[in-house]
């Protein structure tokens, strides 16, 4: 799978995610049996916890800098992923605490149909090209545990209810999207096993 048709696939799932509140089963198993029970701030918390962990384990993996260097798709390294992985954990907590201080968003990130938000992931990744791997990971991880917190803090009129975010699929500010941070957290979840996913099968690849 090349770059372009990972950023394809994951383009059609937000969308899907956002239009029906539920992802494609076969990305996140354990997220779709939480979503089939009550969301509550206990099953957010662990949704994010397994993440976590599943983070640490191939953390721990990345033993060798020529595993961290190989190919995940394309265009992509494994660590570039992990800047990926990155980015998206740190917006997706800057867009929780922006609502949760019941202010507006002054930036879009616009996701081209059948495409991608490709130039916001391009722009992520490259302020991160200095960073190191380690710091990669502490940056994915602290974001996931702020993220825990406010799953367990934040009011519910806050937690359950829709809000207005700043992804777009066509670059109008009227067209952004709206779902509740609940489900914004469980997004993060899903979008972080379907990379997992295949990091897992990249390393495997190399043993």
């Amino acid at each position: 799978m090349n770059e372009l048709d990972v950023e394809r696939t994951l383009n059609d799932e937000w969308h899907t995610f956002v239009d029906t509140g539920q992802p494609n089963p076969d990305l996140a198993v354990t997220t779709v049996e939480a979503r089939g029970n009550r969301i509550t701030r206990p099953v957010l918390w662990a949704e994010l916890e397994d993440v976590r962990l599943a983070f640490a384990e191939l953390h721990a993996a990345l033993d060798e800098e020529s595993k961290a260097d190989a190919l995940a798709t394309t265009l992509w390294s494994v660590k570039d992923v992990v800047a990926h992985l990155a980015s998206w954990a740190t917006e997706f907590k800057r867009q929780i605490e922006t609502v949760a201080a019941r202010a507006t968003f002054d930036y879009l990130i616009t996701f081209t149909p059948r495409v991608g938000p490709t130039e916001w992931n391009a722009r992520e990744l490259d302020r991160r090209r200095a960073m190191s791997l380690d710091d990669r990971f502490r940056e994915l991880d602290a974001a996931t545990v702020r993220i825990q917190e406010l799953a367990l803090s934040l009011p519910d009129d806050l937690l359950f209810t829709a809000a207005e975010l700043p992804q777009t699929p066509d670059g109008r500010p009227e067209s952004r999207w709206r779902t509740r941070l609940a489900d914004l957290m469980l997004m993060k979840c899903w979008h972080d096993r379907y990379h997992l996913d295949r990091l897992q099968e990249v390393l495997r690849r190399l043993e």
